[in-house]
C-alpha cells in the first residue's frame, strides 16, 4: 500500500456478534485519494465508489426501516443491539459521506447520482412495493441488504482486498466491512420478531438483489463513461485485470444468495467473526 498512514495507532473494542460497539472514526486524510484508488483500477474504484454513492442514504434507509418496528422488541438483549445498529449505521452514512465530498472536488457529478438513486429508489420503487405489501417490506429489504454487506466485507477481510486500496480508504472499508459482519443479525431478527414469514423475507430480499446490485452496475459505468482519465484502452484493460476480483465477487455472493433462500438461515451461520476482529485490530 503506497502510502503513509497515521502513525498512532487507533484501539477499538473487540468485536462482539452478541452486543455491537458504536465505533466513531474521523477519516479526515482522504484529500489526496487517486482518482483509481484501487490498484490503479478504474473498473473496481468505480464499482466500489457506486457503493459510496449507495451507502448514506441506504444507511438512513436502513435506520428508518428498523426504527418502525423497533417498539415490538420485548427481549432487551434486541433492544440493546438495535440501539448499536442505529448507532454504527450514523457513523457509516457520515464517514461514506466525506468519501461523496471528495470524489466531488475530483469533479465526479456526485450530487447528480444521488438525487436520481434518492429519487428513483425512496420515492418510486419501494414506495410502490409497500403500498401493496405494507411497511414490513421495508425491514425485509433492510435484512436481505444487511445479509449483502456482511458478505461483501467477509469476501473483502478474506480474500484482503482492503489491502488494494490507498491509504485511510483501506481502513474505512475494512472499519465498515467489520462493522456490518458484527452486526449482520439485527435487522433479521428484528424481522423474525415482527413476522416470520418466508414470503416476505423472500419477496424483500429478491427487491433487496435488485437495488444492491442494479444499482452499483449502473453507477459503475456512469462513473466510467464521466471518467475523463478512461479511454476505452484503459476501460478493457482494467476490465480484464479485474477478472480476478470478479470470479470471487460473483461465486461467493452467489452462495449467499441461495444460503438466504434456505427456510431455516440465519445470518450468525456463516460466522466470520474472529476474522474481523483481527483485521479491525490492523486499521492504524
Amino acid at each position: 500500500m503506497s502510502t503513509e498512514l497515521k502513525s498512532k495507532k487507533r484501539t477499538f473494542k473487540p468485536i462482539d456478534s452478541r452486543q455491537p460497539t458504536v465505533r466513531k472514526m474521523d477519516f479526515e486524510t482522504m484529500s489526496d485519494l487517486p482518482s483509481h484508488y484501487f490498484a490503479g483500477n478504474s473498473f473496481i474504484t468505480h464499482m466500489i465508489n457506486a457503493y459510496h454513492i449507495l451507502f448514506p442514504e441506504g444507511e438512513r434507509f436502513f435506520i428508518r426501516s428498523v426504527k418502525a418496528f423497533s417498539d415490538r422488541v420485548v427481549d432487551p438483549q434486541l433492544q440493546t443491539n438495535i440501539k448499536a445498529f442505529i448507532g454504527q449505521e450514523v457513523q457509516h452514512g457520515k464517514e461514506h459521506e466525506k468519501v461523496l465530498e471528495i470524489l466531488a472536488q475530483q469533479g465526479r457529478p456526485v450530487k447528480r447520482f444521488i438525487r436520481f438513486f434518492e429519487w428513483s429508489a425512496f420515492r418510486v420503487m419501494l414506495p410502490f412495493f409497500e403500498f401493496f405489501f405494507g411497511k414490513k417490506l421495508k425491514l425485509s429489504v433492510t435484512a436481505g441488504m444487511e445479509h449483502y454487506t456482511a458478505t461483501m466485507g467477509e469476501i473483502t477481510l478474506r480474500h484482503g482486498f482492503h489491502e488494494k486500496t490507498y491509504g485511510e480508504m483501506r481502513n474505512l472499508l475494512l472499519w465498515h466491512a467489520c462493522e456490518e459482519i458484527e452486526h449482520k443479525s439485527v435487522a433479521y431478527d428484528l424481522l423474525q420478531t415482527v413476522s416470520n414469514s418466508y414470503t416476505l423475507r423472500i419477496f424483500g430480499f429478491f427487491l433487496a438483489s435488485w437495488i444492491f446490485w442494479g444499482y452499483v452496475v449502473f453507477f459503475q459505468h456512469w462513473f466510467l463513461l464521466t471518467d475523463p482519465g478512461i479511454g476505452w484502452k484503459k476501460y478493457f484493460q482494467d476490465m480484464n485485470s479485474s477478472r480476478e476480483y470478479g470470479r470471487i465477487l460473483i461465486a461467493e455472493t452467489a452462495k449467499a444468495f441461495f444460503l438466504y433462500l434456505k427456510p431455516g438461515f440465519h445470518p450468525a451461520q456463516t460466522g466470520g467473526y474472529e476474522m474481523e476482529d483481527r483485521a479491525l485490530s490492523t486499521i492504524i
